[in-house]
Formats: C-alpha cells, structure tokens, sequence
C-alpha cells in the first residue's frame, strides 16, 4: 500500500491543516497540470507526494536524526530544500523551510495558510517570478489564487483581493541591503510587501537546528 499524508501524520503526529488537507484530498497537490495544481505560481515551490515526503522523512528530516525536531515535509524547492510543518523538540510549532545544506533554519510561519499567503506576496511584489509563459501574470495569479482563496480566513483572503486588485506597474524593489535598486513590473511595492508580510510571519523566526541531508 502506497505510503499516505494521514500516515504520515499520525505517524508524526502533526495534524494536517484543513487547508493543505483539503487541497490534498481534492487532487490540487498532484500532477503537471497547472490549471489544477493549487500554487503552480509561486516561485521555486513543487509539490511531495506523499511517498516522496516520507521518504525525505526516512533519510533526513526524522527526529532520531534531528535532535528531536519533527517534520513533515510537502513542499520542495528547485534545490532540493524541504518546506515542512515543524513541531520543534521545545514544544513550538509551525512551517518553515528546511535548507538541505545549512545546520540552521527559521520557524516563519504559524501556520499553513500564512506560509501561502507570505508566498503569494513575494510575486505580487516581482511578476518576473512568474513562469514567462504563463501569459498574463494578473490574470494567472488570479486562476492559482483562486484554488485556495475560499479555504482561507477573510482577513487572509482579503489580503489577497486586496492585492490582486491594484494594476501591474513599476516599482524599485532592492534584493538586498547592497544590492542596487531595480524596476519591477509588480502589483505592490517592496514597501507594501514587506508591511504585509509582517503580518502573516512569526515577528521573531525561531531558529533551529538542522542536520544537513548529507550528513543525516
């Protein structure tokens, strides 16, 4: 029998948000169909079935492994880097992204739905995140938006509204304290991406340890 997101979660005993729940359970996690697949526009993010997820749990991300940190991997990155709900050994929980080669990563978020959200703010403030040949990136973050807006709470999916509604234009958006200014064809500013995004991550990221992949 193949390996399931319930097993996984009793078998780790981190329940499942509704939201990813549903999103499982209605076949927007699977798949190369991006008119399906629920967050097929943000950036760098693929989705783990659930055998691949418990096998990154196997061989990496499992508490003998991990001092005792818990994880429960459904997302990767291009690179290999796990996003994972955490029930951390100190008790604290929530998602966050396990870098595969450092020997620390942040607990951002506290819970699902704001990882989404937080994740939808970075290519409101960058459209070249955006596949390039996904056509409008208005309109196509409005179909991707629209497979998990109703699953969110109002304030979260106003949030979202809010953003979508503003038209594409330029802003300067700067990648880092030294790095230079550029225009961005974006929906909000760095400005407003970064106020917003205040108020769906942890004010203070947990810090925890990590065992990197090749030395689990």
């Amino acid at each position: 029998m193949g390996e399931s997101f319930e097993a996984l979660s009793a078998t780790t005993g981190i329940a499942l948000p509704a939201t990813l729940r549903h999103l499982i359970e209605s076949g927007r996690t699977g798949g190369d169909d991006p008119e399906r697949t629920a967050l097929s526009a943000v950036y760098d993010f693929e989705w783990l079935s659930a055998q691949r997820a418990g096998a990154v749990i196997a061989g990496w991300l499992n508490p003998v492994k991990q001092h005792g940190n818990v994880f429960l991997p459904f997302g990767r990155s291009g690179a290999g880097d796990a996003y994972c709900l955490v029930r951390l050994r100190g008790g604290e929980e929530g998602i966050a992204m396990v870098w595969r080669d450092c020997s620390a990563s942040r607990l951002r978020y506290a819970s699902f739905d704001h990882f989404v959200v937080a994740e939808y703010l970075a290519v409101f403030a960058d459209l070249d995140l955006l596949d390039e040949d996904a056509g409008d990136p208005v309109a196509c973050l409005r179909a991707d938006i629209a497979k998990v807006a109703d699953l969110l709470d109002p304030a979260l999916q106003g949030m979202l509204h809010g953003c979508l509604g503003k038209p594409p234009a330029g802003h300067p958006y700067q990648r880092g304290s030294t790095a230079r200014s550029e225009t961005m064809l974006s929906l909000i500013s760095q400005v407003e991406e970064e106020a917003l995004y205040a108020r769906v991550s942890i004010p203070e990221p947990l810090a925890f340890d990590v065992v990197a992949r090749w030395e689990a």
